[in-house]
């Protein structure tokens, strides 16, 4: 272990992102966040977008911050959220804004998508779950709605790999963020032609699927010439597992909690039963040669739209006080069903929550802290089942749960979570993604063996155990 030694990440999720400067010293990482924003996708020329430029000058100005205060920073990494991408011309400027995953346009062409490729034809030739969000039907819509543009796309990156093309002027296709799109064979060893045969999707859209965890390049952006550009986990939940504390002898079940929750195993092999299709079981890659069977489930965003509607209300809207307000109330005993499409949606959430609640006998009246409490014993009872499903799967029972991301700051969805579960919740490092993005590179860049990290996670992580 070489050390001392700084490296910079950049974790982008999609309602905020953040530069994190982390220095690896003494067998541990010491952590600091220099500069935080917040973004959201917008509609724009009647598609939902990411404002791409905003999200490109929050990362410019965050990194100057970094290298201005630790200017021996040797490197940086990007890390986004799944399934997004954009399309570049022959010059490689983006055509078109970041169009979102959540906007409609998947929905309005699903039933000629499926013409073209059956779900269970999907799933059998990529191991990923078929739903709208997934960047297959993405650029399904955009070739049937947007062909003009579509003819001038030359290659199209996924959202980390456009940052890190950004920062480096190398055109990347990492295999962790790949594996999200429903363009790759099951384990994403590779892509996989006959999907893209079948939807109509120019393979020449996009260069050959490589391993992360590499260097990419110097840095070419001015006043950041110092940095080297390293893939240390393209898909914030690969840089999530890398930061989390394994067993090699059992499999690890993870929950990385935050707009989605996203409940998976580690594995070296993708699982393809037709049980595991059946109930909805995608198969994404780690940043390293590994996978991560799991289950994209809406998650804290149900809570997130309710604050927005009622902070637009002026009623309270303060994540750590209504908590406070749901720890203190009783339980109505009543559950909405994270999996329904209603609550993957935006729009009025309190109302489809007091709807759901009130057909079950609540009160319509209930209080602000009881559909709080609701919402969170509803998530905790969706991981139990799907960790039940997992073990069904996998012939392995959980010894415990490791909860990451910012749900794990929630004492009380850990509480109830484990409860639901009767394991131990371990929740923590609740920047997991931040952490394992660090870690990737102090590897890469040679100061870190990988046989040491297990020791520096244990120094460097914050973690809390919830009994059941």
């Amino acid at each position: 272990m070489k050390d001392p030694v700084t490296a910079l990440a950049v974790d982008l999720g999609s309602s905020s992102g953040r530069i994190t400067v982390g220095t690896l010293e003494g067998g541990r990482v010491e952590q600091v966040e220099v500069h935080r924003f917040a973004h959201s996708a917008e509609l724009r020329d009647g598609y939902l977008c990411w404002d791409l430029d905003l999200i490109w000058h929050e990362v410019a100005t965050g990194l100057g911050l970094a290298v201005e205060q630790f200017p021996d920073a040797v490197s940086v990494s990007v890390d986004t959220w799944g399934v997004d991408w954009v399309p570049l011309d022959r010059d490689g400027r983006r055509l078109t804004p970041g169009r979102a995953y959540r906007d409609e346009r998947t929905e309005r062409t699903l039933d000629a998508f499926r013409a073209q490729l059956p779900d269970d034809r999907a799933w059998e030739l990529t191991g990923i779950a078929p739903v709208t969000i997934n960047s297959a039907n993405q650029m399904f819509a955009f070739l049937t709605e947007e062909p003009d543009i579509a003819a001038r796309t030359q290659q199209i990156l996924f959202l980390p790999d456009y940052f890190t093309y950004l920062l480096s002027g190398q055109r990347r296709w990492s295999r962790s963020i790949a594996s999200t799109s429903a363009l790759c064979n099951p384990g994403a060893t590779d892509w996989a032609p006959n999907v893209f045969a079948a939807l109509g999707i120019p393979r020449r859209w996009v260069g050959e699927l490589t391993h992360e965890h590499d260097v990419v390049g110097p840095c070419t952006v001015s006043g950041l010439e110092r940095l080297t550009v390293v893939r240390g986990g393209a898909h914030d939940t690969a840089c999530a597992v890398h930061a989390l504390p394994r067993d090699e002898a059992v499999d690890s079940y993870f929950l990385s909690c935050g707009s989605w929750s996203v409940l998976g195993v580690v594995r070296d092999e993708p699982l393809m039963s037709a049980d595991a299709h059946a109930l909805g079981l995608t198969n994404e890659a780690r940043g390293d040669h590994g996978v991560r069977p799991l289950f994209n489930i809406t998650g804290l965003w149900i809570l997130q739209e309710c604050q927005r509607t009622w902070g637009a209300a002026g009623m309270e809207d303060n994540i750590g006080q209504l908590v406070q307000q749901a720890s203190a109330v009783e339980s109505l005993g009543l559950l909405i069903d994270p999996d329904e499409p209603q609550y993957a949606a935006p729009g009025d959430m309190v109302a489809r929550v007091r709807e759901a609640l009130v057909r079950q006998g609540a009160s319509t009246d209930m209080s602000q802290g009881q559909m709080v409490r609701a919402i969170l014993e509803s998530l905790a009872h969706r991981y139990a089942r799907g960790v039940a499903d997992l073990t069904a799967l996998t012939g392995t029972r959980a010894t415990q749960l490791n909860m990451t991301a910012g749900g794990s700051r929630n004492t009380l969805l850990c509480e109830l979570t484990a409860r639901a579960l009767q394991v131990p919740v371990v929740a923590g490092p609740a920047e997991a993604s931040t952490l394992g993005s660090l870690l990737a590179q102090f590897e890469v860049m040679n100061h870190l063996s990988p046989s040491d990290r297990s020791a520096v996670i244990a120094a460097s992580a914050s973690t809390i155990v919830h009994e059941p």
